[in-house]
């Protein structure tokens, strides 16, 4: 998917909810590749504003001091991808002021905040990610508070441009830090030996998640060895996706459990833990220049997590709300364009329980994350009907955080494997694990998800590589068959992530 570098609306217009919306006309801007107000004044309360926006001008809309003024504009894409919404804002006071932000009509970001800027003269922007569909979409900013929306400057829609795909072609390779140090060795199809994120590079992989964990006793997978590793990923230009397990071990549908510091803590005290740790890991990675591009707030939190007290209840979304809040809060606080997900593996069902309870407590996210594994998760139609539903839903970006597929039903070591059979029409084989692979991408991406990341494709067999952080020298490999490297360290021939 290839967008054009930039496009942009500037100081649209503004309008009470309760009368017709007006939208601006656009009008292409030669120099800069952005579509300004230049064509037609701009209409600020339903006046005609002599000083409307540019990049290069000193006018503003001045918005109404009540809820549900409104400020919207539109966007013409020749595709359907994400994009980068800029809000460049004043509100001359210290008091915080908020809007509902929608695309299409479909939420976007309830209660989206704007901070005081103290004075009007103080200028200040905000980002948020947006999933906008080929053709023409409508963006619209609904104040929440009574102050209004303040004065608004510009309004700026970016989009991946310069070559850089848009898709997140991702792979999860937390274990492979590991394997480096253990002296792991990975190679090309052809058997030439390489660096396996320069091989993963080259099989289409754009984007590295890694998993973090508080204090495992492995020593791998903590705050140290990300930091370390996230310099490497970067060097290599990947981007980099943070997943918060926050446990000392894994967190999945299953379990959640609390890390052993924060044991006999209860709900007040873990909101606090969860920000002050989110913040501290990803301040520091930004302090050493690897900002991460994205962060998981929680491992498949189907159903909550830092149980007991996290845990979802008799249908209570409070505490998880609470906690999912600090997390997001935290995040943004380090970095305002860094991208927080919220993922479950909910794609066979009940999807729309879960984020419909945390949105109707007023949780924010960018973007919505599922796994999807067809030896547990169905079908693929139905992987692509939830993705849809959810896009459409919530009016975000969808992503398969974790998928895999086995090329044997056979075992490298004595550690049994997870998974023993696969799904109907593709065999264990490379050519099955590849195509269905394959399947998932287009499924998804027809569906209109951002991206797929596989999960784990260089964890192959190796002594002193276990599953178990506890004992990480014993314990065995139990997705030996599902890499995409095979017991020697090759990789697939026909494995692609597809731009």
């Amino acid at each position: 998917m290839n967008w054009p570098a930039k496009i942009s609306i500037v100081t649209a217009m503004t309008t009470a909810l309760s009368g017709a919306p007006v939208i601006l006309a656009a009008s292409a801007h030669a120099a800069t590749n952005r579509y300004e107000a230049e064509s037609a004044p701009a209409v600020c309360d339903g006046a005609i504003a002599s000083n409307h926006v540019g990049y290069s001008g000193s006018g503003f809309c001045d918005t109404n001091n009540t809820i549900g003024s409104a400020v919207q504009l539109t966007v013409n894409t020749a595709a359907a991808g994400t994009a980068t919404l800029t809000i460049r804002y004043a509100n001359g006071t210290t008091a915080n002021r908020s809007a509902d932000i929608s695309v299409n009509g479909a939420m976007a970001q309830p209660g989206f905040g704007f901070e005081g800027t103290g004075a009007w003269t103080a200028w200040a922007s905000k980002t948020l990610p947006l999933q906008l569909n080929a053709g023409t979409n409508t963006v619209r900013l609904a104040a929440t508070t009574a102050g209004g929306l303040g004065n608004i400057d510009y309004l700026d829609v970016t989009t991946d441009g310069g070559g850089n795909s848009t898709i997140m072609q991702g792979a999860d390779v937390s274990t492979l830090q590991r394997a480096a140090d253990l002296g792991a060795r990975y190679s090309y199809p052809n058997g030439t030996p390489g660096d396996p994120l320069d091989i993963l590079k080259s099989a289409g992989v754009n984007y590295v998640r890694l998993r973090i964990w508080n204090n495992p006793r492995s020593g791998y997978n903590n705050k140290d060895k990300v930091l370390q590793y996230a310099r490497t990923v970067k060097a290599k230009g990947l981007k980099l996706m943070v997943d918060f397990h926050y446990s000392d071990t894994w967190a999945d549908p299953g379990k959640q459990y609390k890390p052993a510091a924060w044991a006999g803590h209860g709900i007040s005290q873990l909101q606090t833990d969860v920000y002050d740790y989110t913040y501290d890991v990803c301040t520091s990675l930004k302090a050493q220049g690897t900002t991460p591009d994205s962060v998981q707030i929680g491992n498949e939190i189907n159903t909550g997590m830092l149980w007991p007290d996290g845990r979802v209840v008799n249908n209570d979304f409070t505490d998880l709300s609470l906690l999912l809040k600090a997390g997001y809060n935290a995040t943004k606080a380090c970095n305002s364009s860094t991208q927080v997900i919220i993922h479950t593996a909910r794609v066979e069902s009940g999807a729309r329980w879960f984020y419909d309870g945390i949105r109707a407590k007023g949780v924010q996210w960018d973007i919505t994350a599922l796994s999807y594994y067809c030896m547990w998760h169905g079908s693929l139609s139905n992987m692509a009907s939830v993705i849809s539903d959810m896009r459409s839903r919530y009016g975000k970006p969808v992503v398969i955080a974790e998928t895999a597929y086995p090329f044997t039903s056979a075992n490298a070591d004595s550690t049994p494997n997870v998974v023993t059979s696969g799904c109907s029409g593709y065999d264990l084989t490379w050519q099955g694990q590849a195509a269905e692979f394959a399947a998932v991408q287009s499924t998804a991406r027809n569906a209109g998800a951002i991206g797929v990341f596989y999960w784990e494709p260089t964890w192959y067999a190796l002594p002193g590589n276990g599953w178990d952080p506890a004992d990480i020298n014993n314990s065995g490999d139990e997705w030996d068959n599902m890499a995409v490297f095979n017991w020697t360290g090759q990789l697939n021939p026909n494995i692609r992530w597809l731009p």
